[in-house]
């Protein structure tokens, strides 16, 4: 593993994944490490709507931190099709160390998805930004060992309820925070509070990493939220 403020580990590497229909997916990744983080943007965004958070959390943590276009979006292949986003979920296990701990950063309606496969995928740590409300179909599954941070704007509607019932209902450890603003998903990251944002993420990150292997909860908990 590279040192933490190496500037060549933190250089974005092109990657490509391909979905079992064929449908390339393209993104980007920063740093190295045993652990690594996949973000996942709403519908409607790109990647670079993550801003300065994929650079900082490989820098500050030395988490391996990977950021894709969802299919039908940037520079990924076309059509954008929901149930696509599982297929590529289905592959995060196949895609990082086996030794290693997964996280996953999803805003809106992905990170509703997140939920309803993290069984599967067995991650670490789960962010969801402004989540929303589960569609019609959506199952999220309950996750009791998952540690769970989901963030909101305060100002944003019906969102921090919202996140709220959604925290509650999937049990387990969770964190409930919200910002001062309207913004929602990665739009968070653009708003005066973007910096305390991301101060809230790497936080998580590190108290997910330094937990046991199969402990239930991190080592220290998160500010209550503003």
């Amino acid at each position: 593993m590279g040192n933490v403020g190496d500037r060549a580990t933190l250089s974005p590497q092109a990657i490509e994944w391909s979905l079992p229909c064929e449908q390339i997916i393209r993104g980007f990744r920063w740093g190295k490490g045993p652990d690594t983080v996949l973000l996942l943007h709403e519908p409607g965004a790109d990647l670079d709507a993550w801003a300065t958070l994929p650079v900082e959390i490989a820098r500050q943590i030395g988490i391996e931190t990977i950021a894709v276009d969802l299919p039908g979006h940037g520079l990924s292949d076309d059509p954008w099709d929901p149930a696509r986003l599982r297929d590529l979920l289905r592959q995060v296990p196949d895609l990082t160390p086996a030794t290693g701990r997964r996280f996953i950063i999803a805003a809106g309606s992905p990170a509703i998805t997140v939920l309803e496969q993290a069984p599967a995928i067995e991650l670490a740590g789960l962010v969801c930004l402004s989540p929303g409300v589960p569609h019609e179909g959506q199952n999220p599954q309950r996750s009791p060992r998952l540690p769970k941070l989901f963030v909101t704007g305060s100002l944003a509607g019906n969102d921090l309820n919202e996140a709220r019932r959604l925290a509650t209902a999937r049990g387990g450890w969770s964190v409930v925070t919200s910002l001062p603003v309207a913004e929602r998903g990665t739009g968070l990251l653009a708003s005066t509070w973007g910096a305390q944002l991301i101060e809230q993420i790497v936080a998580f990150l590190r108290d997910c990493q330094r937990r046991p292997a199969r402990a239930h909860l991190p080592a220290a908990l998160l500010p209550p939220g503003i």
